[in-house]
Parts: structure tokens; C-alpha cells; sequence
């Protein structure tokens, strides 16, 4: 498992498998399989950070570093946390014979084994054994990286393995916390719906909107739009056409390679476009899945394409929800190592509680469900993760 790129985390045992003698400053070979090429480079364990696993069902680390970086590979994003239980999660490993490797979806974190965490994985289906060692374990919902694989058990049917959470790996390793993190962003952009006629002053109006949901997220700068576009009488290829001809500038592109939530464009009109859901599906859509920030116009509650809109809406913020549930979590944790030093230091000093608070917050959204507008939703959404990360 890459973290940076020229460090790589693994299993002890996995380095012992391929040496009599598994020692710092042993050379081994690190392929990059999913990359062009299947590149190779050499790597050692780095000094004093070597674990081996123990029969109790503890340990099994190594950190290597490489000869050579990586700069195009995003390392892993390790979340770290306490207990981790009963999350969806999948994994990528190597069994042989499939020397390019294999996904197991809809595992299940169980609960603790000692150190490590027990992974459930669903049969008949493929599942966690022999050759899955030292691959990230990650959380279906959000993409975080919750622990690394360590070992199977060994009935072939029975599909229980185990995994070594991040918040045990750090103990073991506390470099490797240079490396956590909170869980991934939504890969696809906010989606503004509105309803209701505009009237003449349609750049301030659409200025306004803009403003409004950045003011809550507290993320991204800038309150221009890169492109305005009346779909009103038009097809879904005219749209889309005027659309990239508002973005396809030098400065825009180089934005949305970098900053894509800080593009923000507006298509009104859709539901009066001479096919509404293919101007949402054909240019909204592409526009919000790349991260830009895109407005949608519609004139009444009841307009063509509205509801494949308002579903786009609910499902980024089911996705929010179980960001910002890890992010609590995170929190919580945070207090209670912090309140747990307190005692072993003998301090009379007091540990703030915000994460009673922010479950609170986070139960009222869950709530909400789709009775509440989905644009009030996600903003509060935005508020409460900003204080979740502050």
C-alpha cells in the first residue's frame, strides 16, 4: 500500500516470505501493477519499523521505503480511528493465479480479535485469503483507508480474515501518522437546484448562489462563473457545446484539473431544453462527477428532469453523511486518547467535548432524509463537517 510516493506500507510477514532473514536494510522488489508498464523498483525496510505478527494476533508491520518516487500515485487516505465495526468495506489483492489482481466487494468489518479487526467477506464470492496480505482495507461509503489486511483464516470455507486498523498500525509505527487524514471528498461537485424564474437579473441572482454556498463550506475562494447558459429551445449537444466553450480556457482548464469545485457554471432553462434529462445527463452530470460547482435552473417544482436532479442531490449527500459519520468518529476518538493522557499525567485539565455536539448534528441531517430540501441539507452538511475538521 503506497502512502507517499516513495513509502510503502506492508505486512512483516510478507517481507519474511520473500527473505530467510527479514532484517532492516534488506533490498526487495516493489511492482507497481496497475501502472503502465508494471514498473519495478527496489525497496528496504526502514530502520525500526519492523513488527512482526505475534500468535496472540498482534503486530505484523513493515514501513519500506523505495529507491525510486512515484509523484503520479496518490498514497492511500488513512483514516484513523477507534473501534472499527460493521462497515461495508472492499479490498485488492493478488491470489494466485490472478497475478493482476482481484477485488473483494461487500465485506464486513465484524469487531476487534485482539489487535486486529475480523473481515467477513460474503460467500459463495470471492474472498479475502492468500495473497491479499498488506492490501488497504477501504470503506465502501467513502473511500478511506481503514486498516491493511494481515492474514486469513485458513477454512477455505469460512470467509473470515483479519485486518490491523490504522490507529494500531500507528502505535506500532508512529511515523505512518504523518499519513492520516480525514476521509476523502465527494468526487463529484455540488449540485445547486433552482426552482423559479429568474427574472433580468440573472448574473447577480446566479452570483448570489454561488456566494451563498461557499460561504458555508469555507473552501473555495472566488465567486465567478466560467460559464452562463440558457438551455432554454436547445438541444443537449448545443448545451454542451456552449457549455465547453465557456470552460475550455487555459485558465479554467488548469482550475478544474486542480481546484474543480472553485469552477462554478450555470445551465438554466432545463426543463423548457428541447430534452431536458439529456442536457442533465449529457453536460450537468460529466461537469458535477469532474468536482466543478454547477447551478440547474428549472421554472416549477414540477419541471421535466427535475427529479433525476433532486436524486443527484440525495445521493451526494447520503455520501456526505457517511463522510462526516467517520469524521465524528474521528473526533470522538481524538477526545478520548486526549482524556486518557489527562489521567496519565495526573492533569486537572479539561478535554472539550465537541463530539457530542457533532453527533447530535449529525443524527438531527440523518433524520432530515429526503423531506428536507436537498440544498439546505447540504449545506448544513458543509457547516457541520467545517467544524468536524477544524
Amino acid at each position: 500500500m503506497l502512502l507517499a510516493e516513495s513509502t510503502v506500507l506492508t505486512c512483516a510477514h510478507v517481507v519474511q516470505a520473500l527473505e530467510k532473514e527479514a532484517l532492516s536494510g534488506q533490498h526487495l522488489r516493489v511492482r507497481f501493477v496497475g501502472l503502465d508498464g508494471m514498473p519495478e523498483t527496489r525497496a528496504e525496510v526502514r530502520p525500526g519499523c519492523w513488527v512482526l505478527p505475534s500468535a496472540d494476533r498482534r503486530g505484523d508491520v513493515a514501513l519500506l521505503d523505495l529507491e525510486e518516487r512515484f509523484p503520479q500515485v496518490p498514497g492511500a487516505p488513512l483514516v484513523r480511528l477507534g473501534v472499527v465495526r460493521d462497515r461495508a468495506v472492499h479490498t485488492y489483492g493478488f491470489p494466485r493465479p490472478h497475478d493482476h489482481g482481484l477485488w473483494v466487494n461487500d465485506a464486513v468489518l465484524a469487531g476487534p480479535a485482539g489487535e486486529w479487526v475480523q473481515v467477513n467477506s460474503k460467500l459463495p464470492g470471492e474472498r479475502v485469503r492468500r495473497g491479499f496480505s498488506g492490501a488497504g482495507v477501504i470503506d465502501k461509503a467513502t473511500g478511506a483507508v481503514l486498516g491493511m489486511v494481515v492474514t486469513e483464516y485458513t477454512d477455505e470455507q469460512v470467509g473470515t480474515a483479519f485486518m490491523l486498523p490504522v490507529e494500531v498500525i500507528i502505535r506500532y509505527v508512529p511515523e505512518v501518522a504523518r499519513w492520516v487524514g480525514p476521509p476523502p471528498r465527494p468526487p463529484s461537485g455540488p449540485l445547486i437546484v433552482l426552482i423559479g424564474e429568474i427574472g433580468s437579473d440573472v448574473l447577480p441572482y446566479l452570483l448570489a448562489q454561488v456566494r451563498r454556498e461557499r460561504r458555508v463550506a469555507q473552501r473555495v475562494p472566488g465567486e465567478r462563473l466560467a460559464a452562463i447558459v440558457d438551455a432554454t429551445g436547445r438541444t443537449a449537444e448545443k448545451v454542451a457545446e456552449d457549455v465547453s466553450a465557456g470552460i475550455s480556457t487555459e485558465e479554467v482548464t488548469t482550475v478544474l484539473a486542480t481546484t474543480p469545485e472553485a469552477v462554478a457554471v450555470a445551465v438554466t432553462g432545463i426543463d423548457a431544453a428541447r430534452a431536458p434529462e439529456e442536457v442533465l445527463t449529457g453536460t450537468v452530470k460529466p461537469l458535477v462527477d469532474k468536482g466543478a460547482t454547477v447551478l440547474a435552473q428549472f421554472a416549477a417544482p414540477d419541471s421535466p428532469g427535475l427529479r433525476l436532479a433532486r436524486r443527484w442531490e440525495n445521493e451526494r449527500n447520503a455520501h456526505g453523511l457517511e463522510r462526516l459519520a467517520l469524521l465524528v468518529d474521528m473526533v470522538e476518538h481524538e477526545e478520548e486518547r486526549t482524556r486518557e493522557l489527562v489521567v496519565r499525567l495526573g492533569s486537572a485539565m479539561a478535554v472539550p467535548g465537541r463530539s457530542a455536539d457533532l453527533r447530535l448534528r449529525l443524527g438531527a441531517l440523518r433524520s432530515a432524509g429526503e423531506r428536507i430540501e436537498p440544498g439546505r441539507v447540504r449545506r448544513a452538511l458543509a457547516g457541520t463537517e467545517r467544524d468536524a475538521e477544524a
